[in-house]
């Protein structure tokens, strides 16, 4: 008789935990539809507001197929949004949620985790898109990643060298990257990220290679101290000087910094920042060779202070005793439509042939009898570069030996 009140009272309380956690789970669904409606209803709100859902669709299902190779983010979903409409998703949704929401109700529109940690990553595969997803996906991957997450739950930490800060459209200047140098001429109209960091101290390259025997043919000269050196000419230059040095006079670039540099050849130089560093440079050779200008005009700098930093340039070679041959500055190959840009590179040119400097002429090194520019000389498409924002179209090896030849049929003058 006890045994079998015990086996009913077990089989009560089962029956009664089995019951309550039946109803706990109907609640937990009933919950989780009531959120799902809410957002609905949210979404459906929106809709009533004179909103154009068709288009707002469309272009919102442009934007993740445009970026079917590495998926699209909440975030670059709504900036894309931003860049292409001038309005603001979040003013018609409210919140990323709804945005989500909204996506998830848009034909061949998916997500999935990036990463364990990671944010959702949308994509959009429909039958009319599916050529454009392939060609996408096929696309070389930029050599720089600029993503940006912004949700704050998936917030990566930033660094003092991170590119993804967005850049303020009031004042060009500002479009330029922290690490050019660690010293700044005081008249420059730009501001960088103040960084705690050691004074600027010569390359290392230039003590830790002293003892080892130059590779370069006879005529690259071998003066310890001087870096990047073209027939005994030391070379000062932004990217196109910097890539000649690197890829066809065999000098390598000096180790410990974010921006490619070889000696005084530097990956974004501009010229003010060129002035700077000649007065401030340990070695200076007596015979230098410059061209310097083309990141001042990708990165639309007025020609009257092109012009200032240009004689400054000059002043500070003059004070460290150098001999200077100024280059003009070679067709810009992405930028010969753009008319402001074409403007002052004539200007800059003209100042360079009309004053008494020594100069050689690189301009007609590219460009045929009709003044047309000789495309097959530059690289097929623009790059990013390690010291600018702007892509530039830098020489290709056939644009490297014409230079190479063209410089020294020029350089027999002046010795």
């Amino acid at each position: 008789m006890f045994k079998q009140h015990v086996r009913v009272s077990i089989e009560s309380v089962t029956v009664a935990s089995i019951f309550r956690i039946y109803f706990l789970i109907l609640h937990q669904i009933a919950s989780m539809i009531s959120v799902e409606n809410n957002q609905i209803n949210d979404v459906s709100a929106t809709r009533s507001e004179g909103v154009n859902m068709e288009e707002v669709i469309t272009i919102l299902r442009s934007i993740i197929v445009s970026r079917s190779k590495e998926g699209a983010t909440i975030d670059e979903i709504i900036d894309d949004y931003k860049d292409h409409t001038g309005e603001s998703l979040l003013s018609t949704y409210r919140d990323r949620d709804i945005v989500a929401a909204q996506l998830r109700q848009i034909e061949g529109v998916w997500s999935t985790f990036a990463a364990p940690n990671g944010p959702y990553l949308w994509y959009c595969n429909t039958r009319r898109t599916q050529h454009l997803t392939d060609m996408i996906k096929k696309q070389k991957s930029p050599r720089i990643s600029n993503r940006k997450y912004q949700n704050s739950r998936y917030q990566i930490p930033s660094t003092p060298y991170s590119t993804s800060t967005k850049v303020s459209g009031s004042d060009q200047r500002e479009k330029f990257f922290e690490d050019n140098m660690n010293f700044i001429p005081k008249r420059n109209a730009w501001s960088r990220v103040q960084v705690r960091v050691a004074p600027y101290l010569p390359p290392q390259r230039r003590q830790l290679h002293q003892g080892k025997q130059m590779t370069q043919r006879r005529y690259y000269s071998n003066v310890p101290n001087m870096g990047p050196n073209f027939c005994g000419y030391q070379m000062v230059g932004d990217d196109f000087f910097l890539s000649l040095a690197r890829w066809e006079l065999g000098f390598d670039f000096d180790p410990g910094h974010s921006i490619q540099q070889s000696g005084l050849c530097i990956s974004g130089l501009t010229i003010a920042e060129a002035a700077d560093r000649v007065l401030k440079a340990t070695y200076i050779n007596e015979r230098v060779i410059v061209n310097i200008g083309a990141v001042d005009l990708l990165h639309g700098y007025d020609f009257v202070d092109m012009q200032h930093d240009l004689f400054q340039l000059m002043k500070n070679l003059e004070i460290r005793g150098a001999s200077v041959i100024l280059t003009t500055i070679s067709p810009m190959a992405n930028s010969s439509h753009i008319p402001g840009i074409i403007d002052r590179l004539q200007k800059f040119n003209s100042l360079v042939r009309r004053h008494h400097w020594k100069h050689i002429d690189l301009w007609q090194c590219f460009v045929n009898e009709k003044g047309n520019t000789l495309y097959e000389c530059f690289q097929p498409g623009p790059r990013h570069v390690s010291g600018s924002n702007q892509p530039h179209v830098l020489w290709n090896k056939l644009g490297r030996q014409r230079i190479i030849k063209f410089l020294k049929q020029h350089l027999a003058a002046f010795i």
